[in-house]
């Protein structure tokens, strides 16, 4: 589980799914639910999960 949940519609970083790039992808986070937290794309698109320890917020260091 996340140090602290962010909040609904806040830009996160997922830590398990990677860009072209090697980025982390970025989503807003939508909610977690059933072990799993809820993400979509920021200019909206088809939700994806992964695991809450997984999100990490932007301004985390």
């Amino acid at each position: 589980m996340p140090i602290s949940t962010p909040k609904v519609g806040e830009i996160v970083r997922d830590l398990a799914h990677r860009t072209a790039d090697g980025e982390p992808t970025e989503g807003a986070y939508m909610e977690t639910l059933a072990g799993l937290a809820y993400l979509r794309p920021a200019g909206g698109g088809c939700e994806w999960t992964t695991k809450p320890e997984h999100v990490q917020r932007l301004d985390h260091p």
